[in-house]
């Protein structure tokens, strides 16, 4: 098995073992539920559609260096920002490498083969900014902010915080409205309360007081008084519940012969173990993962064995298991027998 493992990708192993039995150990862990105020925005990548979502972390921008690491993580990603922000961005961006704080909404790609981004573990696909800030260092030590618009002169801000929004002005006592409803579509936010109206549209919009870029500008009344100003959304991942590890084994008339786990990490980067039950040495690969709708998740492998290889995988989640029917590599489909690969949540 070790020589057709390491002379084949893992599609072509899997439909080796088309017909063998997949079995997985037994699970307590609930169903994923994934309930989003808005459906995220989709992408089309190389590897096919998926849903955009937000990355925070730590930026490093320059000639050699668009990097961003995510909180929490050691992993760093090459970040591509969509061309019509870089001139505003380079306007708050410090000389010599300095970290900066971002939040992005956008999708991850392979890194290419060659050039700058070559050397990092993914490309992030910038669709829209959120924020990027130079003086917001700690950003990663706090936890991810609820929806918030605000601006100066007078100061203001309000949070939506579930059905309520909240303004703070300096000075005076904060107040409270209930959030009667909402209507949100592309590039445009709007809430509405019996005695106040939020709209939020996509924009760059920067804060005259410090050196940060916000993705959304801002349009407030609150009984009779209106304010104009910055805003940013919330920052949650919401596709966060896919990360964990999924398992399963092979079986070839009843004698297991594969065992395969794959683990979604919260900083979106992926793995993918092969263990033989025989002793055999195991073999790994790694790359990232992303959701592809609500109930399917992109999983796609960028090295095998440190070696560059592309492999993606869609699998659809089911009561506790993820399953796939067929693997693309480097660019080629291979199917994956008539049961698929299953794997049960671990």
């Amino acid at each position: 098995m070790t020589h057709l493992r390491q002379a084949l990708p893992a599609a072509a192993l899997l439909a080796a073992l088309a017909g063998c039995t997949t079995s997985s150990p037994s699970s307590t862990s609930g169903p994923i539920e994934i309930t989003p105020d808005a459906s995220p925005p989709t992408a089309t990548t190389e590897q096919g559609k998926v849903q955009a979502f937000m990355l925070r972390g730590n930026v490093v921008l320059g000639h050699e260096s668009n990097s961003i690491q995510p909180c929490g993580s050691s992993q760093q990603y090459w970040l591509n920002t969509p061309i019509a922000a870089r001139q505003a961005i380079a306007q708050i961006t410090r000389p010599g490498y300095e970290p900066m704080y971002g939040e992005f909404i956008g999708y991850l790609e392979p890194a290419p083969d060659e050039g700058f981004a070559a050397a990092y573990d993914g490309r992030f696909q910038v669709k829209q900014i959120n924020l990027i800030s130079a003086e917001m260092l700690g950003g990663c030590q706090r936890p991810p902010h609820a929806t918030r618009a605000f601006g100066n002169e007078p100061g203001w801000v309000i949070e939506l915080d579930g059905d309520k929004a909240n303004l703070i002005r300096p000075g005076q006592q904060r107040q409270q409205q209930v959030i009667t409803s909402k209507e949100i579509v592309a590039g445009r936010q709007h809430y509405q309360g019996q005695g106040f109206s939020l709209t939020l549209t996509k924009g760059q919009c920067n804060d005259t007081m410090s050196d940060s870029l916000f993705g959304w500008q801002a349009t407030l009344n609150w009984q009779g008084s209106n304010y104009n100003g910055c805003a940013t959304l919330g920052a949650t991942d919401i596709t966060l519940s896919w990360s964990g590890r999924y398992q399963g084994t092979s079986y070839i008339d009843n004698t297991p012969v594969l065992t395969t786990t794959v683990t979604l990490n919260p900083d979106h980067s992926a793995t993918t173990r092969y263990d033989y039950p025989s002793g055999e040495p195991s073999l790994n690969e790694v790359g990232f993962w992303q959701q592809a709708s609500d109930n399917t998740v992109q999983v796609v492998m960028t090295q095998h064995q440190g070696r560059r290889l592309i492999s993606e995988r869609v699998f659809t989640f089911d009561d506790n298991r993820i399953t796939v029917k067929e693997e693309t590599v480097n660019g080629q489909t291979f199917s994956l027998g008539g049961d698929g690969l299953s794997l049960e949540r671990q």
